[in-house]
């Protein structure tokens, strides 16, 4: 009795007297497969003639599974072993930028159940402050979500600082920021001391806005 094993692992052929009892060999082997049996099965007793026996394979199935660490949703992938795998569209993380799979996505399906885990590179992100004609204040470049320590408020002359609109973040977003500074004019007081004249009445205005000089004192 002859074995053809199909590709699978090789079963060494039973050659004894007609009629006496056949031991059945071990079950060969085939990466991705499971054996099913043999076509003719193995006889229980030997036959009257030579016989070979062809195993007979079902394929197996795995699956790819993803780990996004924290990423978009990936979903797993099973199909047949060595059939071509196609790979799936890239996760997303807010701040990160994707950097791969470990271990990559294989061409082709192997032979066991994997699990993909992604990588990522933290993403480095700006706030610019517009101080909309106050003191400069320089600009903060650092990783996502790291803390951010918010800048000394700039000045103007004849203006109170009031705040950053958009506020600044006390962590770094996923984007580049833009704050403008917000400004609330002074009011300012010009007083006249007449040395004995007549009284002249205190001007109170807005900064920078035009005085209409009083009539002169007696």
């Amino acid at each position: 009795i002859s074995f053809d094993s199909q590709g699978g692992s090789n079963v060494a052929a039973i050659t004894q007297d007609y009629d006496t009892a056949v031991r059945k060999p071990d079950d060969p082997t085939k990466t991705g497969y499971t054996f099913t049996g043999w076509e003719p099965a193995v006889p229980a007793t030997m036959p009257a003639g030579d016989t070979t026996c062809v195993a007979q394979w079902t394929i197996n199935q795995y699956t790819i599974s993803f780990n996004s660490d924290g990423g978009s949703e990936v979903d797993s992938i099973t199909q047949d072993y060595d059939t071509a795998v196609r790979k799936p569209d890239d996760p997303t993380k807010e701040g990160y930028s994707f950097g791969g799979w470990v271990p990559a996505v294989p061409q082709t399906m192997p032979a066991e159940d994997t699990t993909c885990v992604a990588q990522w590179t933290i993403n480095r992100y700006t706030i610019s402050f517009n101080s909309d004609g106050g003191s400069e204040v320089d600009s903060i470049t650092q990783d996502y979500d790291t803390a951010v320590r918010k800048p000394d408020d700039p000045t103007k002359e004849g203006y109170t600082f009031k705040g950053w609109e958009p506020a600044v973040p006390q962590t770094m977003p996923a984007g580049d920021t833009n704050c403008v500074a917000q400004w609330t004019i002074n009011r300012y007081t010009i007083s006249f001391d007449s040395q004995g004249g007549s009284d002249v009445a205190a001007i109170t205005q807005d900064y920078d806005t035009a005085v209409r000089k009083p009539d002169d004192p007696t």
